[in-house]
């Protein structure tokens, strides 16, 4: 009978990059989380409102898909040794709650409120997309291949869009063919 051998596990981060590439590695890593949590934040807040009663359904199953992709983000920080941080995302706070706020002007108005829900989904992709090929590109340009790996197993299998933002499009696309993709 074969012995069998246990899976190598990627050393935690601390020990294959140095302070300096932590910490950037980190920044990154909360960009992500700052727009994660904004989302699950201000989605949870309207989820049964009236206004939005026709988009409860989507709403609550992409609040829940981006908790458990926070939950695995909290589980990174723990192989970081390191707690997430709000410090350095006042500028993206700000801009992401704009982009919040307008869709709540847009109330009376059903499709000028999905189309600011569509631009403030793109918004949050934009800065997981961003943050995640800047961390993959750092690694690659580093020749870091413990970093590579680390990015592979924890970040890269996050779903690619959202429940409410597949919903939006199909609702406002006849050929059921995304115009733009998240």
């Amino acid at each position: 009978m074969k012995k069998k051998t246990p899976r190598m596990v990627s050393p935690y981060p601390t020990q294959w990059a140095s302070d300096k590439l932590i910490i950037f590695f980190t920044e990154h890593l909360n960009r992500i989380y700052c727009a994660k949590a904004h989302l699950a934040e201000r989605l949870l807040e309207i989820a049964d409102t009236d206004s939005f009663k026709d988009l409860s359904a989507p709403i609550k199953e992409t609040i829940d898909e981006t908790e458990k992709q926070i939950a695995r983000m909290d589980g990174v920080y723990v192989q970081l040794q390191k707690r997430y941080s709000f410090e350095n995302c006042s500028s993206l706070i700000s801009l992401l709650e704009d982009e919040f706020t307008t869709i709540h002007q847009h109330n009376d108005d059903e499709v000028q409120r999905d189309m600011c829900i569509l631009s403030y989904l793109e918004y949050v992709a934009g800065v997981e997309k961003n943050s995640k090929q800047v961390l993959q590109l750092t690694a690659i340009e580093k020749n870091n291949e413990p970093m590579i790996r680390f990015l592979e197993e924890h970040l890269n299998n996050s779903k690619s869009g959202h429940v409410l933002y597949n919903f939006l499009i199909a609702k406002y696309d006849n050929n059921q063919q995304a115009a733009v993709s998240l």
